[in-house]
């Protein structure tokens, strides 16, 4: 059967309306491997949500000098949580909601230290914590003082690379970490931390405390963590295709 271009022109004229929602439905919010930034310096991406006595800097990976990571903090451990004086370093928007956020992680040593989220002000937000011993990790709530969300456990150990992984969904947080040599999705790892929470709809991401971040992807889902196309003819690619060459 013989079509016309005036036929193949209307069935795409009928296809953009879809193509429009599937694209608005799919998004990656933000992305950071530090690379652009410079040794020594404060993160370019980043803002203070928190004005403490501590300051994020870039830093070579203590695992790969040629590599660059984000150091939270330039204090101590001791020193660096809000609650003793620490500032929070925050992306995002004030709106961002529900998201699913990737990054590599690594604790300097055997402290309290770990990520915020819905961060609203520096006594409105959630905390998922890494707690001293190397097992209990918890769900915090920042308001008026602290108060626990959901207890939770995973092994881990100090200056080691992990893999972490936070989804918001409504009311409802997982948080999920592995090896980073770990090559198993996400999807079959056991939740370390599952709590549930609704005082705070939306807010920004940022650290707690002193731990090194590498490698941020927040956006709708994981099949969304997909960088554009870059200069020198680079091509767009996803964390799964980044990981398979650690």
């Amino acid at each position: 059967m013989r079509v016309s271009v005036l036929h193949i022109l209307f069935i795409m004229l009928l296809m953009v309306p879809f193509l429009l929602q599937v694209d608005t439905q799919a998004k990656l919010y933000f992305h950071d491997d530090f690379e652009k930034d410079t040794v020594g310096n404060e993160p370019k991406k980043w803002e203070i949500g928190f004005d403490g006595e501590t300051k994020a800097e870039v830093i070579a990976d203590p695992k790969d000098a040629s590599n660059k990571v984000l150091a939270t903090s330039n204090n101590p451990s001791n020193a660096s949580r809000h609650d003793v004086g620490g500032s929070i370093y925050v992306v995002g928007e004030d709106s961002w909601g529900d998201y699913v956020a990737e990054w590599d992680m690594m604790f300097p040593d055997d402290f309290y230290m770990g990520v915020v989220f819905r961060f609203q002000d520096g006594e409105k937000f959630y905390l998922s914590d890494r707690r001293q011993g190397g097992r209990d990790y918890h769900f915090y709530k920042r308001q008026g003082g602290w108060a626990l969300v959901k207890g939770g456990a995973v092994e881990n150990k100090p200056e080691v690379w992990y893999r972490a992984q936070l989804t918001l969904a409504g009311d409802k947080f997982t948080f999920k970490l592995k090896d980073r040599k770990d090559t198993t999705t996400f999807d079959n790892i056991d939740p370390a931390t599952e709590g549930e929470d609704g005082s705070f709809k939306t807010g920004r991401f940022g650290n707690y405390g002193l731990v090194y971040i590498d490698n941020l992807f927040i956006g709708d889902s994981p099949d969304d963590f997909v960088l554009p196309v870059e200069p020198q003819n680079k091509l767009s690619t996803t964390w799964g295709v980044i990981k398979d060459t650690y």
